[in-house]
């Protein structure tokens, strides 16, 4: 139970974190203070840095195998982003699938430098 609650609380600071910043980079874009190509990057860099930074967290609080706590909390993430595609009738492309790896492999490394800069 307690290992869920641990997992629970980085999934829910992922997605409070990309909403916010996301809500203040749409902010900008809407009124035209950063252009098209920035706003793109910045949304990519939003998600992983972002996913980066709590499975790093997860990896450090984590005893063994950061690569797995990283899978873990990557593909929970990824289940999210497949849900919310699938209720609103996104098509699934090789850019999605790109992107579903890079998630992955994001977290996964988040959490192995986290678990090697634990501590001890």
């Amino acid at each position: 139970m307690q290992y869920l609650k641990k997992l629970g609380k980085s999934i829910l600071f992922t997605l409070i974190s990309i909403f916010l910043l996301g809500l203040i980079l749409n902010t900008l874009y809407y009124f035209d203070i950063i252009s098209n190509n920035i706003y793109n990057i910045m949304k990519m860099i939003i998600v992983l840095g972002s996913l980066f930074i709590n499975s790093f967290l997860l990896g450090k609080d984590s005893n063994k195998y950061g690569i797995v706590e990283g899978l873990k909390l990557g593909s929970i993430f990824l289940l999210i982003i497949i849900i919310f595609k699938l209720i609103i009738n996104s098509s699934f492309d090789i850019r999605t699938l790109i992107y579903s790896i890079i998630i992955l492999l994001t977290s996964s490394v988040g959490a192995i430098i986290g678990i090697n800069k634990k501590t001890k």
